[in-house]
């Protein structure tokens, strides 16, 4: 099934308006502070909600529907398991690592054990993260392939594309600001940070 004109001009007008979003909060990237941890300004539950959003994605709801499908209800453990598992990372982990200005999951290992676990954790988490965003690249590629009949390797490298400029414009910032309301609590106090 091949999308009908009006299907382009949502995905384009999409694209552009959350680049756009991006590029707003962009403006609040002064530094590489800024840009990785778009400045540590914002609180804990913040960035919390914002990391959650990022981890459950809508095609976790494609993905874990066809395989619930196939595999029944014991292919939703992972799932099922949240809610004991993210009350202790939301209130036990993360607030170590964001009051104890750590700016990476490595660097934790590294101040906990020593440098070579660092440079082992900085390894396994570079080959998990290129296959789960590339999953996550594939998985929407192969949605537009569906609905609009785009080559899956050409509609995957358009979404890298995008995704890279969304984040260049606008950073982490841009990215906790697009995964939570924009309540006034929720937006950045300063342009410098702490």
């Amino acid at each position: 099934m091949v999308g009908t004109q009006l299907d382009y001009v949502v995905i384009v007008a999409y694209f552009a308006g959350i680049t756009l979003f991006g590029m707003l909060f962009g403006r609040f990237t002064k530094s590489t502070h800024d840009f990785f941890l778009g400045g540590q300004r914002f609180p804990a539950w913040l960035v919390t909600i914002s990391c959650v959003a990022t981890v459950v994605g809508s095609y976790s709801f494609i993905k874990y529907s066809a395989v619930g499908f196939r595999y029944g209800l014991s292919s939703s453990q992972t799932y099922l398991n949240d809610w004991f598992w993210m009350p202790l990372w939301m209130f036990g982990w993360l607030p170590i690592l964001y009051y104890g200005r750590i700016l990476s999951v490595p660097e934790y290992f590294e101040r906990r054990f020593d440098r070579p676990t660092r440079i082992a954790a900085t390894c396994i988490l570079l080959l998990y993260l290129m296959g789960y965003i590339g999953i996550g690249f594939l998985t929407f590629a192969t949605l537009l392939n569906t609905l609009l009949g785009w080559d899956i390797m050409a509609a995957t490298l358009l979404v890298a594309a995008l995704c890279m400029v969304y984040e260049t414009a606008g950073g982490q910032t841009s990215v906790i600001m697009s995964n939570n309301p924009l309540s006034p609590e929720s937006r950045p106090a300063t342009p410098e940070g702490p």
